[in-house]
């Protein structure tokens, strides 16, 4: 199995100890949750990216080797721009039916 990147280790009881009906039905929780935490992620990040400007007065030139994006791309997700196409109005992904 891959080794989870360090910025998700508080999630590895996920996916560590033996294999049970619980962990399958966790997983499916989680992996279900994926675009709602993308949406607070980009948010955040949006958020941190405008403050770091505003406040610090840190160019996007200066984020972009952090971020490892050139600079037009800081710009982008500063005014909330996503490179992941998001359909407006897209329903939730649903369990595959049982039948």
């Amino acid at each position: 199995m891959d080794e989870l990147p360090e910025v998700f280790k508080p999630l590895a009881s996920l996916i560590e100890g033996p294999e049970t009906i619980e962990q399958a039905a966790l997983l499916s929780v989680a992996l279900l949750a994926i675009p709602d935490l993308q949406k607070i992620l980009r948010q955040r990040r949006q958020h941190v990216v405008v403050t770091l400007n505003e406040r610090d007065r840190i160019s996007y030139t200066d984020m972009a080797p952090h971020l490892k994006v050139k600079p037009e791309r800081v710009s982008g997700i500063a005014r909330g721009h996503s490179r992941s196409p998001r359909t407006k109005g897209a329903a939730a992904p649903t369990e595959p039916d049982a039948s």
